[in-house]
């Protein structure tokens, strides 16, 4: 009887909540899209990242670990699996008027964009100490964005190929970037409802593009004329890609530059540096209500040896029909017919687009700054409901569009099971519903938590996709 009562006291303390005051559960996906947590909620090590206030939300005195935190990231308003399914999954030649209601249904105008991106982020090292009137801490991000935009002019072209002569803008825009953060974070509570906090960050750049496109298709009755800009900047790893292939030969890897390649792709070359710097404050309103704002990644990245190449020509390729040369098809290509008309069309393409300009140069580009506003109501117990609106402020890698964003959630905890979940809507995509759990053992614990949108085009347009885990969370 007694080794049963110790076993179940032992239970019991093992079960027992830790002593924090406000939820760590509702992060989700904050790292990437800048939204789907409240900067009401978020605490430890979280407050880092995404509000510096937040650093005394854990309620107890002491040292806080986390060490590898995995996330991503990937979806937009140009993933829509309906219009896919609808028009292309049959693989079915579409009538103009058919890819006319598609692109209709997809972009509206000629003018609007539409975006996809992918955001990774790995947190190996983030260790915090909280006092009674100040807390601080210090971790170390990994961080991989990129993004693409682009209006409907490409997919008119490639869909209707030929068949109506007209004149289509085909615009886009790329950008991606990796880079390090080391961040130092502080906290201090102004009076026993108002805290205040700051988290600067020193930028380490190792893996840079940006290239921009401003054309314009011309299809006429006897020919097909394209007139294009762009700008292409390229730095690290691409950069060094780039030299090692030919487009118009066959692609290849410069294979002295192939450990240079490894190694930048890894983020261990440094090409870049930057800071940045996140804001937050926290004010308790009610016992039961806690009232918090965060403006997150304001800062820049200086990017070093940048190459950029813009059009050395008069930018224009036209294309009124390839010539047959029936002796060279005879002597110099065996009669084999597609091997000459593809050396035709390479032909027209190399004097069209080979003469490129290339300048060194050094480029500044923006974090993904966004403003957040959100609430946390206790409910009683471990259970808290969770409201946040979010804004991206400029059109960064991992800011697909200045549009808000508005979460709704709640968390509890049954025993040594965390349980929370929500929804998203608004900004780059259609709703999108998130939930997760984990373990909680005492002073240590793990999280896993995914997102996705039910359907493409419900309550916004564009499917969207999320997966965060944690896995070890130590309080000592």
């Amino acid at each position: 009887m007694a080794r049963f009562l110790r076993w179940v006291a032992l239970m019991v303390g093992l079960m027992l909540p830790v002593q924090e005051t406000t939820g760590q559960y509702a992060r989700l996906g904050a790292w990437a899209a800048q939204a789907g947590f409240s900067p009401a909620s978020v605490s430890g090590a979280d407050a880092l990242l995404l509000n510096p206030a937040a650093l005394m939300n854990v309620g107890a005195t002491g040292f806080r670990l986390r060490t590898m935190e995995f996330g991503g990231l990937l979806g937009g308003s140009l993933v829509r699996f309906d219009l896919y399914n609808q028009y292309l999954a049959a693989g079915r030649h579409l009538t103009p008027a058919e890819v006319d209601r598609m692109l209709d249904s997809w972009f509206g105008s000629a003018n609007n964009w539409r975006t996809v991106g992918e955001v990774v982020e790995v947190t190996p090292l983030a260790l915090m100490h909280v006092g009674w009137w100040s807390a601080w801490g210090v971790a170390w991000r990994v961080r991989q964005q990129q993004r693409l935009w682009m209006n409907r002019g490409l997919l008119d072209v490639l869909l209707k190929g030929t068949e109506q002569a007209r004149t289509v803008p085909v615009d886009g825009e790329f950008q991606a970037m990796s880079y390090q953060e080391l961040v130092v974070g502080y906290a201090r509570k102004l009076s026993p409802d108002l805290i205040i906090g700051v988290a600067p960050r020193l930028l380490l750049g190792s893996h840079y593009v940006r290239g921009t496109l401003r054309s314009t298709v011309t299809i006429g009755e006897t020919e097909v004329q394209h007139r294009y800009a762009y700008t292409l900047d390229l730095t690290g790893a691409a950069s060094e890609l780039l030299q090692g292939f030919d487009l118009f030969d066959n692609p290849r890897l410069n294979k002295q530059a192939g450990d240079g390649l490894v190694r930048q792709m890894a983020g261990l070359r440094q090409q870049g540096w930057g800071a940045g710097i996140a804001l937050g404050v926290q004010y308790r309103l009610l016992p039961g209500l806690l009232l918090g704002a965060s403006l997150t990644d304001l800062g820049f990245l200086r990017w070093q040896r940048v190459r950029r190449y813009t059009p050395g020509g008069d930018a224009v390729f036209t294309f009124a029909g390839a010539p047959l040369d029936v002796d060279r098809l005879r002597t110099e290509f065996n009669n084999d017919l597609g091997a000459y008309l593809k050396h035709q069309l390479d032909s027209l393409a190399r004097a069209a687009y080979e003469d490129v300009q290339v300048q060194q140069r050094t480029v500044i580009t923006l974090l993904p700054t966004a403003l957040h506003l959100g609430a946390t109501y206790w409910l009683g117990g471990p259970t808290r409901l969770h409201a946040a609106l979010s804004m991206g402020l400029n059109r960064a890698a991992a800011n697909g569009a200045r549009v808000p964003q508005f979460v709704l959630g709640a968390e509890t905890r049954w025993a040594m099971l965390p349980v929370f979940g929500g929804v998203l809507t608004g900004g780059d995509g259609a709703l999108m519903l998130y939930g997760g759990t984990g373990l909680q053992v005492r002073s240590w614990g793990l999280r896993i938590a995914t997102a996705g949108s039910p359907r493409s085009r419900l309550m916004g347009s564009g499917s969207r996709f999320m997966l965060m885990v944690s896995l070890t969370r130590i309080s000592f």
